[in-house]
């Protein structure tokens, strides 16, 4: 059971052979694969920022991303996540090592669910203590 982050969701949609490999071996077991819905607004927000100029492709890559997203199951952030990401913020905060928002919500989904988090940025999401990281 996993839970992917944002910069695995891009090197998957760039062909990067490490997310390929898990992607193929998740698939092969049939395991349950999730994202945060902060993994999708992060994702869906730079193709926004790259192509909001030119409508006629931002429509193409936006039906693009929906057919990408599909693959996941999408956790929301509930009251109960938002509890937990506090407080690994605050306790990040607290030691001088703080990460964005966005990885702390992400963390704390792991940690909710009891997912391990596949990810390539173990040095943000390795001063989380208790949160099972797959690195790719």
């Amino acid at each position: 059971m996993l839970l992917f982050d944002t910069g695995y969701l891009i090197d998957l949609i760039n062909g990067d052979e490490g997310a390929i490999r898990i992607a193929n071996e998740v698939d092969a077991a049939g395991a349950f694969k999730a994202i945060s819905v902060v993994t999708a607004h992060e994702y869906l927000r730079g193709i926004f920022y790259l192509h909001q100029k030119n409508p006629k492709m931002l429509s193409k890559k936006l039906e693009k991303a929906e057919r990408e997203l599909e693959r996941f199951e999408i956790l929301p952030y509930t009251i109960e996540i938002a509890k937990l990401a506090a407080k690994i913020d605050a306790e990040l905060t607290r030691r001088g090592t703080p990460i964005s928002f966005a990885d702390v919500v992400i963390a704390a989904t792991s940690l909710h669910h009891g997912l391990t988090l596949v990810s390539r940025n173990v040095k943000h999401f390795g001063r989380i203590q208790n949160l099972k990281i797959r690195q790719y």
